[in-house]
């Protein structure tokens, strides 16, 4: 017995040696969490409402026949700029020559009908004071002679008609812009029943339709600055201007369709563009703005952690409008405070940080705290001793 207490004392000394910390250090504990700051700034946000849209041309004209024949050439193709009044086609029509043979043909006629009836008429001017010829007479020559001369005159109007129509055989631009669509080839039977041989496009200047909802639709304006995010080109704006507002919703989809046009005179914007319209509404100026992943939103509050001193707390706050990657702060936090962005699932009220990585949305001018605590040199912590 007094063998084995021996032993287990030693043991137990041994045991203690070992677990006793040397040379007279405490064993360190578990580092303080590694957290990303930003600071509050101060700016001008715009409130701004979006919408999906497509690029539409401001005018778009469809270019057919009015006259029945073939079609002889197309001058153009898709792609062609074209100018006002420039022919684009030329159709043979397939009777109009004969229907003007016969037209003129009827005026002749007509003409000599009333050169008979005007020499009876003056005759018959001259026999009547004297007599020779009756009141009656003169009468029927009077209204011969008006006769003769309508029938020339609708004669006249049946030539001008054709020739009309035969001058529509050449098909023109109605506006200066761009061939965006061809339909037929030479030889192709035209006319009014076949639909349009061409569209012809206004492109310099582009319009898009914004669908709002009502409450979107608030303090939109004529002359409101918007701008257009395209698919095609991301990281680009393409400004805008506001130029109609309906005075009522589409009863239908409960929409208020919105018009922004875009100036395209490069013509590096095209037609059915799949994008996003935003139109700036109101601007908060001097507003409180932090990133959006700054604040933690659930159904009870809404809160953040704000940095002091190597510790942080955690503050109610109330948020406005939420654009552009920041959330405005209308009450809860000054500028100039400093607010963790990243790491706030592992930390809690008055808890010690580190700080880490300034957040890429920090405003560019860190603040006195901030860059001291930048400027100085960090040691990565011990290892704990188990």
């Amino acid at each position: 017995m007094l063998r084995f207490a021996t032993v287990a004392m030693a043991t137990l000394g041994a045991v203690a040696t070992a677990c006793s910390p040397r040379d007279g250090k405490v064993p360190r504990s578990r580092p303080a969490p590694l957290v990303a700051i930003a600071v509050a700034e101060t700016r001008d946000l715009p409130v701004t409402v979006r919408a999906p849209v497509d690029l539409r041309p401001l005018i778009s004209a469809e270019v057919g026949s009015k006259t029945l024949g073939y079609l002889d050439a197309v001058l153009v193709d898709r792609g062609d700029r074209v100018r006002r009044g420039q022919v684009l086609a030329l159709v043979r029509p397939s009777d109009l020559p004969d229907q003007l043979a016969v037209a003129r043909s009827v005026l002749a006629q007509a003409q000599s009908g009333a050169a008979l009836a005007r020499t009876n008429y003056e005759r018959a001017a001259v026999l009547a004071p004297k007599e020779v010829v009756s009141k009656q007479e003169l009468q029927q020559t009077q209204t011969s002679l008006a006769a003769a001369e309508a029938t020339e005159a609708a004669a006249r109007s049946q030539i001008s008609a054709l020739a009309v129509r035969l001058g529509e055989t050449r098909i023109v631009s109605p506006m200066a812009g761009v061939v965006a669509l061809r339909r037929f080839d030479p030889g192709a039977l035209v006319g009014p029943s076949t639909g349009a041989i061409l569209t012809v496009v206004r492109t310099d200047l582009l319009r898009v339709f914004v669908s709002l909802t009502e409450k979107d639709s608030m303090g939109v304006a004529v002359g409101k600055d918007a701008h257009v995010e395209l698919d095609a080109l991301p990281g680009r704006r393409f400004a805008g201007k506001v130029v109609r507002v309906p005075p009522g919703f589409d009863p239908m989809t409960r929409t208020l369709e919105v018009e922004v046009q875009l100036p395209n005179e490069s013509g590096e914007l095209r037609s059915g563009m799949y994008g996003r319209a935003v139109v700036v509404i109101d601007v908060h100026r001097g507003a409180i703005v932090v990133p959006v992943g700054a604040v933690v939103l659930t159904n009870e509050n809404t809160f953040l952690y704000v940095h002091q001193a190597g510790v942080v707390r955690r503050r109610a706050v109330e948020i406005g409008f939420d654009g552009d990657g920041v959330l405005e702060i209308k009450r809860g936090l000054a500028a100039g405070e400093e607010v963790v962005t990243a790491g706030m699932d592992m930390v809690a009220d008055g808890a010690p940080v580190r700080i880490g990585a300034a957040s890429p949305a920090a405003s560019p001018e860190p603040s006195t705290t901030a860059g001291a605590r930048a400027a100085a040199p960090r040691t990565a912590p011990a290892p704990a001793v188990r």
